[in-house]
């Protein structure tokens, strides 16, 4: 499926990062409610995220229904956090701020450009995974270079580098033997 339309991109983007569509339509108790995609987290998370159109509806009968879900899930004790992504124009700040009073919501703008996706992205960043660059690759590389330039340093920095990989505790044995040396080194100066 290559849905190029605002509510497809956000769907791409949340189904990519592990949040699962409630096919048959939101149903909270009862009562049946009506958005373009409604998701929730598949494993961790009780997050319930609803996308809507803001170019499909007004802000009024968006903001009712929004209204009517949090209710909904405070009359059945839900624990579910409600987070809200409107695609197309921007809302007024009225209406914004009448949103926010009953769930986070993350208005992405206009994302059908070129950069449409990354614009995306930073929007719904705070639902999405983070990705992190492997630890061993940062220390391996950073220890190298400090390694690499060590060479211009004293012997005992050398030796405090060359056990670096080892640990903390390699580190402090191998302090606590260059102090110790220093000190046999000043006493026989001396004496």
């Amino acid at each position: 499926m290559n849905d190029s339309t605002p509510v497809g991109r956000v769907t791409v983007a949340l189904e990519n990062a592990g949040y699962q569509r409630i096919v048959d339509g939101l149903q909270v108790g009862e009562l049946k409610f009506q958005f373009p995609a409604a998701f929730v987290k598949t494993k961790s998370s009780a997050e319930l995220i609803l996308v809507a159109d803001i170019a499909s509806e007004s802000e009024v009968q968006l903001t009712r229904k929004v209204d009517g879900v949090a209710r909904a899930l405070d009359i059945a004790a839900s624990t579910r956090s409600l987070t809200l992504v409107v695609t197309g124009p921007r809302p007024s700040a009225s209406a914004l701020e009448s949103l926010g009073r009953v769930c986070r919501v993350l208005p992405t703008g206009n994302i059908s450009g070129d950069d449409g996706d990354e614009i995306l992205q930073n929007w719904l960043a705070v639902l999405l995974p983070l990705t992190l660059p492997q630890p061993e690759s940062v220390a391996g590389n950073s220890l190298a270079r400090i390694h690499a330039a060590a060479q211009n340093l004293g012997e005992a920095t050398r030796k405090l580098i060359d056990v670096a990989s080892q640990g903390q505790r390699a580190v402090s044995n191998e302090l606590y033997s260059i102090i110790d040396a220093a000190a046999i080194q000043a006493k026989e100066k001396n004496t």
